[in-house]
């Protein structure tokens, strides 16, 4: 019969509060989950981080890779001279 308001007008219960909950319930029940399975086969974690550096690694060489190329081209432009410019009027 009578409807409960929280002071800034949205209903107790219903899916309001549900999702919040569930968004951190589940990377906690994930992580339970991951610790006991590392708890039961402990060669897991190796694993785990073996995976999590390899990553790392690929991911920081990819990175300096594209830094190499960028500073190929920015040495190239510089000593072509700079053909290209771009100018911009200014707006007032």
């Amino acid at each position: 019969m009578f409807v409960q308001f929280n002071r800034f007008g949205q209903r107790f219960g219903g899916m309001t509060g549900g999702i919040a909950g569930w968004l951190l319930m589940w990377p906690g029940i994930l992580l339970a989950g991951i610790g006991l399975a590392i708890l039961i086969w402990p060669e897991l974690l190796a694993y785990m981080v073996a995976g999590l550096l390899l990553f790392a690694g690929l991911t920081l060489a990819a990175w300096g890779w594209q830094m190499t190329q960028l500073q190929k081209r920015m040495r190239n432009r510089a000593q072509s001279g700079f053909t290209e410019v771009y100018y911009e009027e200014p707006r007032y």
